[in-house]
């Protein structure tokens, strides 16, 4: 058992009437006793808010960091992607001989796709897109 120590603490009468009526229901011994759990309650409870605001502070900075790595890592994950559907598109152009004129205008077909479609192509259409490689434009878009 810890050593006590009186001290003088001036509190309003109401607050000793309510811990006088308080105390025994609550399982305390004395009225001193009730008092000295509160006091260490009241201060556990700020030292618990002070730690919680230092771990949210420490979350939120791995959290920055991790979604920047993450941000890093797509980008090159990105990059990687496009250089090898670039090279994949180049072997295709050079295989099939493809016409500058026609190379362009499905350049800007895919491009004009991609965007409309928020990225997504589904298959389906991607091959039925290939059936008017030859054909204009507008015949083409009637597909998508």
């Amino acid at each position: 058992m810890s050593k006590t120590e009186k001290i003088t603490v001036s509190l309003p009468s109401d607050t000793i009437k309510l811990a006088d009526e308080k105390y025994a229901g609550l399982g305390f011994a004395s009225r001193s006793e009730l008092i000295n759990a509160a006091i260490r309650e009241y201060l556990s409870r700020d030292m618990m808010r002070q730690f919680t605001g230092e771990l949210i502070e420490m979350y939120q900075k791995i959290e920055r960091s991790e979604i920047k790595e993450l941000e890093h890592h797509l980008s090159k994950l990105s990059y990687k992607i496009a250089v090898e559907l670039a090279q994949i598109y180049m072997l295709l152009a050079t295989a099939m001989e493809l016409p500058y004129d026609v190379d362009r205008s499905l350049r800007g077909k895919a491009v004009k796709q991609v965007n409309r479609l928020k990225g997504f192509v589904p298959i389906s259409k991607a091959v039925k897109e290939t059936e008017g490689i030859t054909g204009t434009e507008e015949e083409s878009e009637d597909f998508f």
